[in-house]
């Protein structure tokens, strides 16, 4: 019972301190928690090893599909830092499309934020978060290389026959090839 215990029920009063004192200890508190909840929580389930990747790309949308490439916005983008990679996305024959930007650093993301509805060409931006990675091309292995290099250089060799019995009718796909077999042979493909 607060009223049996000598001074009981009742709490020190405060000093007041100055504003800015308190101003600068809540901030000093918040900056922490501040910092986490500029990013957004991720849904679903994420692979752990993409989360980093995640937490530097932005998504953008409204882009223009007529005007707008990758290269313009690497270009604008390199505004608020150095630019990894950008993802153009959507369906080109829609009015509007959308993309992905991955910064290096966590830091440009958001600066880039600040981007949101400034005009880009035509239309505002819409500059948001990305929930996830950017789908990237795989990376080729040399022995990956070769053999599309080698589909490649099959594909250019049978056009050029077809093109050499365009201009030559006389010219039988037969002979074309017994030619380019001689020629690959003397070349030491």
């Amino acid at each position: 019972v607060p009223s049996l215990i000598p001074g009981g029920g009742l709490l020190p009063i405060p000093t007041p301190a100055p504003l800015q004192n308190v101003m600068n200890r809540l901030s000093a508190v918040l900056e922490p928690a501040a910092s986490s909840l500029a990013q957004p929580p991720l849904m679903g389930n994420v692979d752990p090893s993409k989360v980093d990747e995640i937490r530097r790309t932005v998504y953008v949308g409204n882009l223009n599909s007529q005007t707008t490439t990758a290269e313009q916005l690497l270009e604008f983008f390199k505004q608020v830092g150095d630019v990894k990679f950008v993802r153009m996305a959507g369906d080109e024959t829609q009015p509007t499309r959308f993309a992905f930007v991955e910064f290096v650093d966590q830091e440009s993301v958001t600066r880039a934020l600040t981007f949101n509805g400034v005009m880009f060409g035509d239309r505002p931006l819409k500059v948001n978060h990305s929930n996830n990675a950017i789908v990237k091309p795989p990376e080729l292995t040399p022995q990956a290389a070769a053999k599309e290099l080698e589909s490649v250089m099959k594909r250019v060799r049978e056009a050029q026959s077809t093109i050499a019995a365009a201009i030559d009718p006389g010219t039988t796909i037969q002979n074309v090839f017994f030619q380019q077999c001689k020629n690959e042979v003397m070349s030491g493909f």
